[in-house]
């Protein structure tokens, strides 16, 4: 083992002093070979090289760490990310290094005859340092990287937001266009979509499998706590309690009327607890007895007024009146729906017909009817709304 004070080694240290100048322009001239190393400023490389053998002679004279001054080598990690360098050069960069000033080490420590144990000994802490460091730069790096993709993450969002709210200057919509692959030319799928707060992420994660191409990333972010996309492909989502809104194709220059037109169709979608994936089509008339306010208020009043005004069991006959209409106005299939005996269905329309006036034959009645009984659903859902 090595003594309490290695005197052998602390002259090894002198010499290695003596000569670090020369370490020095040896460190540069060896990590000049590395890929990336040619665009570093020497003063820079010349500084870190200055480093390496200060943290040498640091470990021969029985400290093995340098003055507080000197510990600034896990920043090279970040520096060389900066400066766009893998972690993999890094890390090899580093231990040719340090190979360079252990065999200077053994060449010197065999010219002043330092005894084998204490040369064996003091290798054995330098590879040592050398793991510790190469740990150190690698953290370093992998923070810088991680910080590099948090912005890269926030500044996509931003754009997004902003690309779907029509608040991007053309300047920024060009340039953003380029950076994240949108083609002016070409029309994408914009949707709004909302899923159970447990499974928040389950719906982006479908979106970004189902909407890209070879081409095209998908643009995902959150909105008022929906997620928002931008796809360049139709998408599909499982209705596992998700549902998605979607608007499209449009170009580019349409995303923010596409964006409130998803907007709007998740609002009336929600309303209407449907799950999966909606658009026009799909929510078709629903959209009308959700934005017609004062025509739903109109048709509530004529048919399903006179029979909330009876109280009682008047919820019933209404659930019953709408079921029969879901269920294609098929008796035996309206009773199987609600559990109960084909007369009490026949009662129970016959009561609507005698409290409204209401003709089910009548195609325009049917029609009014089935408005009403929709937006008499939604209040019972929403009694607040």
């Amino acid at each position: 083992m090595l003594d309490a004070n290695p005197r052998g080694l602390a002259a090894v240290a002198d010499a290695l002093m003596a000569r670090a100048d020369a370490l020095v322009d040896a460190q540069v001239k060896a990590v000049r070979e590395f890929a990336g190393y040619n665009r570093i400023p020497v003063p820079a490389l010349k500084s870190s090289a200055r480093r390496n053998v200060l943290r040498v002679v640091s470990v021969l004279r029985g400290s093995p760490d340098l003055p507080e001054a000197e510990q600034t080598e896990r920043q090279s990690g970040g520096q060389r990310a900066l400066q766009g360098i893998p972690a993999d050069v890094v890390v090899g960069a580093y231990r040719a290094v340090m190979s360079l000033l252990r065999e200077e080490f053994l060449a010197t420590a065999k010219r002043l005859e330092i005894p084998p144990v204490d040369v064996l000994h003091a290798t054995r802490l330098l590879w040592d340092l050398t793991d510790r460091y190469s740990t150190e730069v690698v953290a370093e790096r992998q923070q810088i990287d991680i910080e590099f993709a948090r912005r890269d993450e926030q500044e996509r969002l931003a754009f997004l937001q902003r690309l779907l709210t029509g608040t991007l200057l053309p300047a920024e919509m060009l340039v953003g266009g380029v950076a994240y692959g949108l083609v002016p030319a070409h029309e994408y799928w914009v949707s709004r979509g909302r899923h159970p707060e447990e499974h928040r992420h389950a719906l982006s994660r479908r979106l970004e499998h189902s909407g890209a191409t070879s081409n095209f990333r998908p643009l995902i972010g959150w909105i008022d706590g929906d997620v928002v996309a931008v796809t360049a492909r139709r998408p599909t989502v499982e209705a596992d309690g998700a549902v998605l809104a979607i608007s499209g194709p449009v170009l580019p220059a349409a995303f923010p009327q596409a964006f409130g037109e998803a907007s709007r169709l998740l609002n009336v979608a929600a309303r209407f607890q449907r799950q999966g994936l909606v658009d026009n089509n799909s929510l078709s008339i629903r959209i009308a007895v959700v934005e017609e306010g004062e025509l739903s208020e109109a048709l509530l009043a004529r048919y399903a007024a006179p029979v909330l005004a009876t109280g009682g069991a008047s919820s019933i006959v209404l659930s019953t009146v709408r079921t029969f209409l879901a269920c294609r106005r098929h008796i035996a299939e309206t009773a199987a729906a609600l559990s109960v005996h084909v007369n009490t269905v026949r009662y129970r329309l016959a009561r609507y017909a005698e409290l409204t006036g209401a003709d089910l034959d009548d195609t325009e009645t049917l029609i009014e009817v089935w408005w009403a009984l929709e937006s008499w659903a939604l209040r019972e859902q929403s009694p607040g709304a």
